[in-house]
């Protein structure tokens, strides 16, 4: 197990479902433009890899919103265990969870969702996931994924500098935060309709954090 997986496996252990049930705002904003999108509003079946799926809040959003079916991937076992144990009966067999690595994923998919996890991904573990990306998403899927932004006042400048690596620290874990320019130049391999910062108040248990993130939703134009 990576010292990542454990570190979240003792947050979902001690802080339960950390977030809440409601779902992330990436997912909210998927969801509505999935359902006004001409080129799936008639699609039966939409196939969905979420990465970071954590203890499957917004796989549970979007299957009783959507008619799609979920791989829902995370590291952490222990939230995957929760994410089993919250699943309504009915979206069991829409939503397959998984404790699995990203980059063994060799299905291609209409959506791939990502939630909260590229800012904590180290420069390596983001090019994986980019490549996940390039290999998975269909011809015209779209990616749909939110990041920190360099404007975040919740973590960014806290804890130690890392070397070598603009916008990156460690506190209590590592942490990199983005600019526009800096995501262009990650996802240019998709065309970028939308990117876009904003600010929240995230809802968590031992109390709320102001964050300011990026929204991205990437569409794979190439075959």
């Amino acid at each position: 197990m990576s010292p990542q997986a454990n570190q979240w496996n003792k947050t979902y252990v001690s802080e339960k479902k950390v977030w809440g049930d409601k779902p992330s705002e990436l997912a909210v904003y998927a969801c509505n433009y999935l359902k006004e999108s001409r080129q799936f509003q008639n699609k039966a079946d939409i196939s969905i890899l979420d990465v970071g799926c954590g203890y499957g809040r917004d796989d549970i959003f979007l299957a009783q919103n959507l008619p799609c079916h979920i791989l829902a991937l995370d590291n952490s076992e222990k939230a995957i265990e929760m994410a089993r144990e919250s699943i309504p009966k009915p979206l069991q067999k829409r939503i397959e969870l998984l404790c699995y690595d990203f980059t063994a994923v060799n299905e291609k998919y209409d959506v791939i969702f990502a939630a909260n996890l590229y800012h904590l991904l180290k420069a390596e573990e983001r090019a994986k996931l980019i490549h996940t990306i390039q290999y998975c998403l269909k011809k015209d899927g779209l990616l749909f994924l939110n990041t920190f932004s360099i404007r975040d006042p919740q973590h960014y400048g806290k804890g130690h500098k890392v070397d070598d690596e603009e916008h990156s620290f460690i506190d209590e874990h590592y942490m990199r935060f983005s600019s526009r320019s800096d995501l262009e130049k990650d996802f240019a391999f998709l065309d970028i309709p939308a990117l876009f910062e904003w600010s929240f108040r995230e809802r968590r248990v031992n109390g709320d954090h102001r964050h300011v993130a990026w929204l991205l939703m990437g569409k794979n134009s190439k075959s």
